[in-house]
């Protein structure tokens, strides 16, 4: 046995990885991100066309939407039917039937007919109630209310949007709105309209019982543009200053306007006899209603009801349910017609009679007697086609308007560029 130790030695290595490839790495990266933001987008897309219709399926488009009406036109061709009526015809041979005196039956009848007309449409309004806090003259607190007709417009989603006016809201430090079973909910402010003193507020449908839902009427607003003098109508509401009473009548005229800033509306005006704190609406025999009654708009010796016509407000109240600010510029005009052109030498167009101070008009220079001819490239002849043409317009752009002013050698076109505003 060998007794003599070897000796051994061993070989030493370190094992080195490879060095990263960057290159692998960055592309690993990219297709990373690139995986990410194309799953990212195609929930988006996805997101984007599920949401409104599970939303439209829960609770309905997000925005309330009134359709407006077309205005009745005139014959185009009077003559025609001139000569229809030329053509004679032959009468039919008169039947004669023994006359009978009307009973105080039929009066009955006939009122109890048209009380009937006005049961859908009742149930649809509503008591505004504005609420302040006060002290008396013993220093102790008291609640203060006024109320007024209110009018339910629209159901969108969760929310019900009640049509008033603005006098009763204004300041209080609580809404109220009493729907038509005596049943009492908190509201809230959603917005107004100046010009016209209205304004909508909001209700959760939810506050209500289902009893009171289920006898619920949504307005059934109908077309103003239909309503002829002499046509019979209902004042629902508080036409006499208090609530839940019914007055009978007829429109006496359909031609009354009122000027109001960047537009005017038509007034319907009746014989019915009212209070100036009268308030709530007017309908016709089919249980339509076609104007809704502002009396700061009646004769001060008379207080004869009148109606604001539904068809030209209809837009005003779907902004308003909407809380959308409207496009503003700050002038009161008038038609220049034909008719009037050619007796005053005043061009077709809408004449200027006033402009608000402070308003995106009297900063862009515009002028009282000024006649706006233009709105970017519409031409525009009536107040209507000037309020439609404001109407495409937003809040913040600037626009070209043109109009014809006199001066020493006759009228002159000028252009103003305007900044829209919003009221």
């Amino acid at each position: 046995m060998d007794s003599n130790p070897k000796s051994y030695k061993f070989i030493k290595e370190t094992i080195k990885k490879d060095p990263p490839d960057r290159k692998k790495w960055i592309t690993r990266s990219v297709l990373f991100v690139c995986a990410a933001v194309g799953f990212g987008l195609i929930a988006a897309v996805t997101f984007a066309i599920a949401e409104p219709k599970i939303s439209a399926a829960v609770h309905g488009t997000g925005k309330v939407d009134i359709p407006a009406d077309e205005e009745l036109e005139p014959d185009a061709d009077p003559e025609s039917g001139a000569a229809a009526s030329a053509t004679p015809t032959p009468s039919p041979t008169p039947t004669t039937e023994p006359e009978r005196e009307i009973t105080l039956e039929d009066y009955q009848n006939l009122y109890s007919e048209m009380l009937s007309v006005a049961e859908k449409p009742q149930r649809s309004l509503a008591t505004v109630i504005g609420i302040t806090n006060q002290m008396d003259y013993f220093n102790q607190n008291y609640e203060n209310q006024q109320q007024i007709t209110g009018l339910v417009v629209a159901e969108k989603g969760a929310d019900l949007f009640i049509l008033t006016e603005y006098r009763i809201v204004e300041n209080v430090e609580r809404i109220q709105v009493t729907f038509w079973d005596s049943s009492t909910v908190d509201a809230i402010y959603q917005r107004h309209d100046a010009n016209t003193g209205l304004t909508v507020l909001k209700v959760e449908a939810a506050q209500l019982s289902q009893s009171t839902r289920d006898g619920l009427e949504i307005a059934p607003l109908g077309n103003s543009y239909s309503v002829s003098q002499g046509d019979p109508v209902l004042a629902l509401g508080s036409p006499m200053g208090y609530s839940d009473s019914v007055a009978y009548g007829v429109v006496t005229s359909v031609t009354n306007k009122i000027s109001t800033l960047d537009t005017e509306y038509t007034l319907l005006t009746t014989d019915i006899l009212g209070s100036p704190d009268g308030s709530g609406i007017l309908i016709n025999l089919e249980g339509e209603i076609v104007g809704i009654i502002a009396q700061n708009y009646s004769s001060d010796s008379k207080n004869i009801v009148v109606g604001l016509a539904i068809s030209q407000i209809k837009s005003l109240i779907e902004s308003l349910s909407n809380d959308e600010a409207r496009p503003y510029i700050g002038i009161k005009g008038q038609d220049v017609t034909e008719e009037l052109s050619e007796q005053t030498g005043i061009p077709k167009g809408v004449l200027v009679n006033s402009v608000a101070e402070n308003s995106p008009a009297m900063f862009s220079g515009m002028m009282e007697y000024d006649v706006i001819v233009k709105i970017g490239e519409e031409k525009v002849q009536t107040v209507k086609q000037y309020q439609e043409q404001l109407g495409e317009c937003s809040p913040g752009e600037t626009i070209r308007i043109t109009a014809m002013r006199k001066g020493a050698e006759g009228y002159a076109e000028m252009e103003f560029d305007v900044t829209v505003g919003e009221i």
